[in-house]
């Protein structure tokens, strides 16, 4: 079986080089340095039931790409609107978009999120905002606007007011 000996020979020759191109990669993310202008935002209030866009805006100091694989927020009312990865190359500027669903909150709110990335020095960074969701005032309405709003619901109850008498008494 000398033929099988330069086959051999070729199949390890082709195995060395594979190992040692994928032992050379390295799957290590170097860091990347961050600066975040302003990473506390305090919105204005805003009604409930509206949705709220929140930007923070991220600045990649370093040399090496910032790469943001993943997002947690402390409410499910919070929720990321860019696509994972966020790639922020050196020295640009990134943003993450957010969107708050106002309808479960009332009053303040305070809300933080967690990026997780390649940061230097850490692993994740902490960003917040803040808002007061003011209630709507539909549950004060008077009973005019109820009953041009219902009136279905209103056929119902007598009128409260004598037309006969009304007119008489003119």
């Amino acid at each position: 079986m000398p033929w099988m000996k330069p086959h051999i020979i070729r199949l390890f020759a082709i195995l060395a080089v594979t190992v040692a191109v994928f032992a050379s990669c390295s799957k290590r993310l170097k860091p990347a340095s961050v600066l975040i202008s302003n990473p506390v935002l305090h919105l204005n209030p805003v009604p409930q039931g509206e949705s709220l866009k929140v930007l923070f805006e991220i600045e990649n100091t370093s040399d090496n790409p910032l790469f943001i694989q993943e997002i947690q927020t402390t409410c499910g009312c919070v929720v990321p609107k860019n696509e994972l990865p966020i790639v922020i190359l050196p020295h640009r500027m990134g943003t993450v978009h957010l969107a708050y669903n106002t309808i479960k909150n009332t009053g303040y709110v305070d809300h933080f999120v967690y990026c997780y990335g390649n940061f230097d020095g850490e692993d994740h960074i902490e960003l917040e905002f803040d808002t007061n969701v003011v209630p709507r005032a539909d549950y004060i309405r008077d009973y005019e606007q109820l009953m041009t709003e219902f009136p279905e619901h209103f056929k119902k109850v007598p009128s409260m007011f004598d037309e006969e008498r009304y007119k008489k008494s003119k």
